[in-house]
């Protein structure tokens, strides 16, 4: 491995707001990323038999638990652009409550986000939870250093079969 290659960042995870359009890249992507996926089956009792008959229902949403964003204003100073820390903040914060100017069942629902990061996953998805913790703090009290931990859930519009999985869809 030369060195040069050594030196060239890789792509950041990207963050997009699906309604608004608006986008936020991550300042680190994140050190470890959690996959589940939950299989439900219904479980049938027959009288007499000694176990149970399986009977598949239905795949759950694909779930991306504890995924760390790392915030760090130090780091971010020396940044192209010098990005606002806690802009990234308010971004996660507006994926957590329906969008302005919003009526009805159907359309006051959170905004959905499509969480794009390369050769890792492109996935839509909609914020199920959010955590801040703070760790440092300037003399003014202002934040230094903070991680936002989410959960994200895909959203499917569509039925996909193992064969699409298998092609890498």
């Amino acid at each position: 491995m030369s060195i040069e290659y050594a030196m060239v960042r890789p792509p950041r995870c990207m963050l997009v707001n699906v309604v608004t359009s608006e986008s936020m890249e991550c300042l680190f992507n994140p050190t470890q990323l959690t996959e589940k996926v939950q299989v439900n089956w219904n479980r049938l009792t027959v009288p007499g038999l000694s176990h149970q008959v399986l009977q598949f229902q239905s795949t759950g949403n694909r779930q991306l638990a504890g995924m760390e964003f790392y915030l760090d204003r130090f780091f971010a100073s020396e940044q192209p652009g010098n990005p606002d820390i806690s802009a990234f903040r308010r971004f996660l914060r507006a994926l957590t409550v329906p969008p302005d100017g919003t009526e009805g069942v159907v359309d006051t629902a959170p905004p959905r986000t499509l969480l794009l990061w390369p050769q890792v996953m492109t996935v839509e998805t909609v914020l199920t939870s959010i955590e801040f913790q703070y760790r440092q703090f300037a003399r003014d009290g202002s934040v230094l250093v903070y991680a936002a931990i989410a959960q994200f859930e895909e959203i499917l519009d569509t039925r996909i079969t193992s064969a699409e999985l298998r092609e890498g869809a």
